[in-house]
């Protein structure tokens, strides 16, 4: 019998990640199609068992202690040559797997498992009748195959708790990335890539539940590195994300506090859907708390984030105009908005001395200018060439080349208003050269020969 191009099992193999687990699980393969199929399912276990002791040795490195307590075991008893406790070992392989070294989920657990009860029908065939002996069939020898690749070889060992625990400590770290771009190639490569569907439902549980939960404490500040991080998992594992999360965070939102509730303004900048998947009566109390809580609150819960809900983002603009001014540059200063560019530009306009122009460049101009539109740099330079309060400051030349250089992808369209209140400045002071003719500014204007 020849069994050939099976495509799918020969793209698993590519990616299995041990090279050894490659070569036992590649003898697997020849031997299915060769037709020795009991063969092929003894290969197969060891293969299996192989992959399963190299992940457990894997984590042990990693300081895991339920694998360096299994680790320990299994040597102490090669040391020893303790052929029972070896066989004890093998026969709890996969049931040690499932439990202590957490890399399986229930599903899976449940298919390997019966490669193992058919490789002990392959394996003893003195233990039933000449009549009985087992004689497995391509399609279940070709399903123990996949299986094992699917479910183990091709994945690091990153399931359970032990990943969650990982993945948090990386999350409060300095070094987590800030931006969603980095976020995103950052939890793929660690985490996603080739990550089995019950780590990747573990991390968005995680994820949603931390604001929430009995250590919310912790995440103060980092709520929307949250997320950002839940949304990149929901663009690289679309379908796991768009079955776990409606039920789940409906679920889970429904019995939170008052005092907590608002920490999910920043899933629904992530992802507006989440709006849609609560419940009626949490709509109505996220609607309540962004009316009453004092700017602090609002401030803390990142409550500024629910702009691309339009009904909360109408109630949220309604109350910062009601503010102060200075209650206005806070607001704007921790949580830059597309909607409060207008009002920013209009703040800056008006600054009333140097250093006041000076400090709402910096607290106001630069964190709104990621996002300008080119019209948008027009308003700002017109208001700096409209107020000598600004373009006489010592550092309205700093504040403009940050924006400059932020804004740097709408210069061809905006290239004429800088020019204009460059050549303005230029022509007040008869000197290029001098500081307040921004000749920062001219160079970043002059195209490179």
């Amino acid at each position: 019998m020849n069994i050939s191009n099976l495509t799918d099992i020969d793209s698993l193999c590519l990616n299995v990640r041990d090279q050894e687990s490659k070569r036992l699980i590649s003898e697997a393969i020849a031997a299915y199609r060769g037709g020795a199929l009991r063969s092929a399912i003894m290969s197969t276990w060891i293969a299996l068992a192989f992959d399963i002791i190299s992940k457990a040795r894997e984590l042990a490195a990693q300081g895991e202690a339920a694998p360096i307590a299994f680790v320990q075991d299994l040597d102490s008893a090669i040391a020893n040559s303790d052929i029972g406790k070896m066989q004890r070992i093998e026969s709890d392989l996969l049931k040690t797997a499932n439990e202590q070294l957490q890399i399986l989920a229930p599903h899976e657990f449940m298919a390997l498992d019966r490669l193992k009860y058919d490789r002990n029908l392959c394996a003893h065939p003195a233990f039933v009748v000449e009549d009985e002996l087992y004689q497995p069939s391509p399609e279940s020898v070709r399903s123990h195959i996949v299986h094992t690749l699917q479910y183990l070889l091709v994945h690091a060992p990153l399931q359970g708790k032990s990943a969650i625990a990982r993945f948090d400590a990386d999350l409060m770290s300095p070094s987590f990335p800030s931006n969603a771009s980095d976020i995103g190639i950052y939890i793929r490569a660690k985490y996603l890539d080739r990550a089995k569907e019950v780590l990747v439902v573990n991390l968005i549980k995680a994820l949603i539940s931390a604001p929430f939960g009995g250590e919310r404490d912790r995440f103060v500040g980092r709520i929307r590195l949250l997320a950002t991080a839940l949304y990149e998992i929901a663009k690289a594992k679309t379908a796991i994300y768009d079955s776990t999360v409606p039920r789940y965070v409906a679920q889970r939102v429904d019995a939170v506090d008052d005092a907590v509730l608002l920490g999910i303004c920043p899933f629904l900048e992530a992802d507006s859907r989440i709006w849609n998947w609560l419940s009626e009566p949490v709509r109505l109390r996220i609607k309540k708390l962004l009316q009453t809580v004092d700017v602090q609150g609002l401030k803390e819960n990142s409550a500024f984030d629910v702009f691309a809900i339009p009904d909360l983002g109408e109630m949220l603009l309604a109350r910062f105009f009601v503010f102060d001014r200075v209650t206005q540059i806070s607001i704007i200063s921790e949580h830059p908005k597309r909607e409060f560019v207008s009002v920013g530009i209009s703040i800056y306009r008006a600054a009333g001395s140097y250093k006041s122009a000076e400090e709402l460049g910096r607290a106001v101009v630069i964190p709104l200018s990621c996002h300008f539109t080119a019209d948008d740099v027009r308003l700002l330079l017109e208001a700096a060439d409209g107020n000598e309060q600004i373009y006489w400051a010592a550092g309205t030349p700093a504040v403009l080349e940050a924006v400059f250089d932020g804004t740097y992808h709408l210069l061809q369209e905006a290239r004429e208003y800088w020019r204009k209140f460059v050549d303005a400045r230029i022509a007040e002071l008869g000197d290029p050269t001098a500081r307040y003719a921004y000749p920062g500014l001219q160079q970043r204007l002059t195209p490179e020969k």
